[in-house]
């Protein structure tokens, strides 16, 4: 059976690359199908696999995304809602077609012509972006293709919907780490006297630790100032035209578009003249969001020159990078071991070994190469331990061979908060994507909140970034009650990049060092690049202090907690928050939006209907949206 697909007459797909036109003309008449000025014909799989690679591969093309606040990843179901489920019965009749794919190599550019014209329509993108996106995916996704299509359509369904997924198969969400007993009384008793007593000096420096926490970077090195600020891209700022509808900014424009890197370089500057600073946290997400265009010699060449200039300012100051979901290449792309090493991203790994020295043992280098994170004893009595969230990542499309513990990276992560417990020692998180963020699949985010709850005594903090705005997301002794004892907290930090629609921050924590490195207060800085021009520099300033802003006796889990009732109860608190979240002078947020930022206070894994309030104190409203994609 065949299908046609009208296009528009005014369509034209001769001004992109006459090597599209050429293809589809060639396997139209090699197949005898028929075509005139305004019909393409495809046979019923072609057409399917077209669709799905077009919908697959444009999931991070940024304005490609639904503007409503994205859906959560269900959580995981039971083994008779699976049974019954009517989505799992249309995927697996759909998976069915589409298994009758037989390993044709010829058949892989048509589909990938077919795939970038359905985004050019429905995306209404431009030939350059849907064309990008469709080559920087393509044998990734056709290697994944292909070995599913050996699977039975249930299990593929199961690997790509959790709704689906089968709860007894660890190859798809429903995967468990194993985790150590909690301590006895008495063991616990024999490590509290072991551990590192550290109390304020009498003579010298007293005060806490004054880390820094830099995400999000999106440094643009090919940003121009009087480019087009509101363009047609997803990105913008690089494009010269002589009148353009707005006109970036010097220093960077609050749009759609990254930050120049010498906007980066004052803000260092400024950083180094003003704060004295103990070690330096970044979280991810250095790379700029032209994400149809990566390349690894680009990627390299970002990642050196940052991490150069940060050394410049920062020489003697302990440094410590995480990964970010827009260093792979593809974007959002990390290939586990049991893949082909050719898709290994040994290159980035190996990099970020480069940029930790000299603040990395060899051990932590080691594990560095192998999974992209990495433990470090930052002080007596406190490590760090930096986890590669990219394995969380909902289009990295090799976990859907297999998504159960990636490279024994969760495994790897408890065993070493087990070996700082029994050490005695306080452990800090640095990574990037958030596990209730919609980005990260639930088998990776329910075993993430699961260690965090057997090591609540030991996690002190987590620090991530990834959203762009500023909140924070509350964990519960039991996961799936949140009128149970709050026991943990992670802090989502503002970016430093302008994209989208915000200006450029970072975020200074106070640390008390004689309480088991407990955050005891929170500063954010940004810069109102509104009020600068060329010779008018950015003027960093202090946006808020957690403590005094929200009138918190301590930043406990319980009080955290309370907030998030204040919030949610309390419109003045409420337009307080989403003021401060995204570092304006008006709560930049909408009614869903909103909705969706309460949602994520509480959110450390999928399951929307328990995290999101039925009601709460709406802030006025503007066009932003949070959750929509386009900021990440």
């Amino acid at each position: 059976m065949f299908y046609q697909i009208l296009l528009p007459k005014n369509f034209d797909v001769k001004p992109r690359d006459l090597r599209a036109e050429k293809n589809i003309i060639s396997y139209i008449e090699a197949t005898g199908s028929s075509l005139d000025n305004t019909w393409i014909t495809m046979n019923a799989w072609q057409l399917a696999v077209a669709a799905l690679l077009c919908i697959v591969l444009c999931t991070d093309c940024h304005s490609i995304r639904n503007k409503s606040p994205r859906p959560r990843t269900p959580e995981i179901p039971s083994a008779d809602s699976v049974k019954f489920s009517p989505l799992c019965a249309s995927c697996t009749a759909a998976m069915s077609a589409l298994s009758l794919v037989v390993k044709w190599d010829k058949t892989e550019p048509v589909i990938l012509e077919f795939a970038t014209i359905i985004c050019k329509l429905v995306a209404k993108q431009s030939w350059v972006v849907c064309d990008g996106i469709s080559g920087q995916f393509r044998d990734e996704f056709f290697y994944v293709f292909r070995r599913l299509s050996d699977e039975s359509p249930a299990k593929i369904c199961g690997l790509l919907l959790n709704e689906c997924a089968d709860p007894d198969d660890v190859t798809q969400s429903g995967w468990m780490v194993d985790l150590p007993p909690k301590l006895t009384p008495i063991m616990k008793r024999r490590i509290e006297k072991k551990r590192v007593k550290h109390t304020h000096p009498k003579n010298g420096r007293n005060r806490n630790l004054r880390v820094l926490q830099l995400t999000d970077l999106h440094v643009d090195f090919d940003y121009k100032p009087g480019s087009e600020a509101d363009c047609d891209l997803p990105v913008c700022c690089r494009e010269e035209i002589q009148s353009p509808k707005k006109a970036a900014g010097y220093w960077g424009a609050v749009g759609k578009c990254d930050i120049p890197y010498w906007t980066f370089k004052n803000m260092l500057e400024h950083i180094n003249a003003t704060h004295e600073i103990d070690y330096i946290m970044l979280s991810g997400d250095f790379i700029n969001h032209f994400d149809w265009s990566y390349t690894v010699d680009e990627h390299v060449d970002t990642l050196r020159n940052l991490s150069s200039l940060v050394r410049r300012y920062f020489l003697t100051t302990p440094t410590y990078w995480a990964i970010g979901n827009h260093e792979g290449v593809p974007v959002n792309s990390f290939a586990p071991h049991f893949v082909e090493e050719r898709f290994w991203p040994t290159w980035l790994y190996n990099e970020f070994v480069n940029m930790s020295k000299p603040w990395l043992s060899s051990d932590s280098a080691k594990t560095v190469l192998y999974r992209g994170s990495y433990s470090v004893k930052v002080a007596d009595g406190l490590r760090l331990i930096s986890l590669n969230s990219g394995f969380c990542e909902t289009t990295n499309f090799f976990l859907y061979l297999n998504q159960s513990d990636p490279d024994g990276t969760m495994s790897w992560f408890a065993t070493e908060l087990f070996k700082a417990e029994l050490s005695g020692d306080d452990v800090h998180v640095l990574s990037h994507i958030p596990p209730g963020d919609g980005e990260c699949l639930e088998g990776w985010a329910r075993n993430y909140y699961r260690i965090i709850q057997r090591f609540s005594d030991t996690v002190q903090a987590q620090f991530f970034g990834h959203i762009h705005a500023d909140y924070f997301t509350v964990f519960y002794e039991d996961m799936h009650n949140t009128s149970s004892a709050p026991i943990g907290v992670l802090y989502a930090a503002p970016s430093a990049t302008t994209f989208s629609d915000m200006n450029p921050a970072y975020r200074i924590y106070d640390i008390d060092y004689t309480d088991h490195f407990k955050v005891v207060d929170i500063a954010n800085y940004y810069a109102d690049l509104d009020k600068t021009s060329k010779d008018i520099p950015p003027a960093w300033k202090l946006l808020y202090s957690a403590k005094k802003e929200y009138g918190l006796r301590n930043l406990s889990p319980q009080s955290w907690n309370k907030l998030v009732d204040s919030i949610v109860t309390n419109e003045k608190m409420a337009q307080r928050f989403f003021r401060n979240a995204f570092r304006v002078g008006e709560p930049a947020c909408g009614v869903d939006c909103q909705r969706d930022l309460l949602c994520s206070l509480r959110m450390g894994h999928h399951n929307s209907t328990l995290y999101c309030p039925s009601s709460f104190a709406q802030a006025p409203a503007t066009n932003f949206e949070f959750g929509s994609g386009s900021h990440r």
